[in-house]
Parts: structure tokens; C-alpha cells; sequence
């Protein structure tokens, strides 16, 4: 039995002022072992499936189609950068969302229709966010910690979303490459 490994996720646009504050933070991280994810995989998961049969993938699909509503295209502000993991071993730097209701609302249709196609529910915090790296290893955490710091307003951004994406993601060399296995897209 072949397996998928999968998400669902929001894809995001973000443009050039967010792109020129993201290569101003690697720039100050520079010597750091941080592995950048390229903009035009930006995305905000919603719930990562894992290891998914083949044979769900379309009644997944239909699932996702019945139970999350369709909001209109959307325009959201991004907020301050921060990490997540261990404040001596930090694993992600992120950039949050001013206002979280779409994503929570996304998330909550998400978790139904996956329930009903037999994936249970997660308890764990959700909060919307943009990765921005992966980092590998710091030489110097509390330059990491400061220039996070320096960068609090450097992101403030709007961004645009237009759809949910249900993928298939499959690791390489160059990072991961993302396949829609089946997408909702927003109303205008």
C-alpha cells in the first residue's frame, strides 16, 4: 500500500518589501546554520496529515470541500517574526498574522472534514504562522534572540490568500516540493 506524506495548507503571496525585510534577517544570521525556506513555498499549515494512503486522498478531497467554508480571497497583515522550540535551541523562525479568525475558521473545517475521513482531531495549540527557516544549529543564540528583536516591525506587511491546498509534500535535496493534490479556491 503506497502512502503519501501530506498537509493542508494556505498558500501565501508575499511581495517585494517582505522579500527585502526577509534578506535584511538573513543577512544578520549570516554564519548561522539556518535552512531558509524559498518564498515561493510560503504557506500557513493548517493540519500536517503525515503519512496518508493513496486511496484517501480523493475522499479526502471531498471531505475538505463539504465542511470548510469558503471565505473570500484575503488580504491579512503580518505581524512580528519570532521562533518556537527551546529558548536555548530555538528550531523555527516564523512571522505571525495580525488577526488569526480566518485561520482558526479554516482550521476548524479542516479538522471536521479530516475527522470524518477517520484522521482524529489533535490536541495541541494552534497559531498561524509563516516559516520563514529551520534552523540547524546557532553559534551564537543570544545574537539570534537580538536580532529577532531588532526586527520586530521590519515585517508588518499585507499578504494575499486565495485558496487552500491540500498537498503532497516529498522531501529532496533542495527542500521540499510541494504537489495540490486538491485545492479550494477563495471567492473573489
Amino acid at each position: 500500500m503506497e502512502n503519501y506524506r501530506t498537509f493542508i495548507g494556505v498558500p501565501v503571496k508575499v511581495g517585494e518589501e517582505f522579500l527585502r525585510a526577509r534578506e535584511e534577517l538573513i543577512q544578520k544570521l549570516q554564519g548561522e546554520r539556518i535552512s531558509w525556506v524559498d518564498p515561493r513555498r510560503y504557506h500557513v499549515t493548517l493540519r500536517f496529515i503525515g503519512e496518508t494512503r493513496i486511496a484517501a486522498v480523493k475522499a479526502i478531497g471531498q471531505s475538505l470541500k463539504k465542511h470548510v467554508e469558503i471565505p473570500g480571497r484575503s488580504v491579512m497583515k503580518m505581524d512580528r517574526p519570532g521562533s518556537f522550540g527551546p529558548r536555548k535551541k530555538p528550531r523555527v523562525v516564523w512571522v505571525g498574522f495580525e488577526e488569526n479568525g480566518l485561520f482558526e475558521k479554516l482550521k476548524t473545517g479542516v479538522d471536521h472534514a479530516l475527522a470524518e475521513c477517520g484522521f482524529p482531531t489533535v490536541d495541541q495549540p494552534f497559531r498561524a504562522h509563516l516559516t520563514l527557516g529551520r534552523v540547524r544549529s546557532l553559534k551564537e543564540t543570544a545574537r539570534f534572540y537580538r536580532t529577532i528583536e531588532s526586527m520586530q516591525d521590519s515585517f508588518s506587511y499585507s499578504v494575499t490568500m486565495e485558496r487552500l491546498v491540500f498537498y503532497r509534500s516529498e522531501l529532496g535535496k533542495g527542500g521540499p516540493f510541494y504537489t495540490p493534490l486538491d485545492e479550494l479556491v477563495f471567492r473573489d
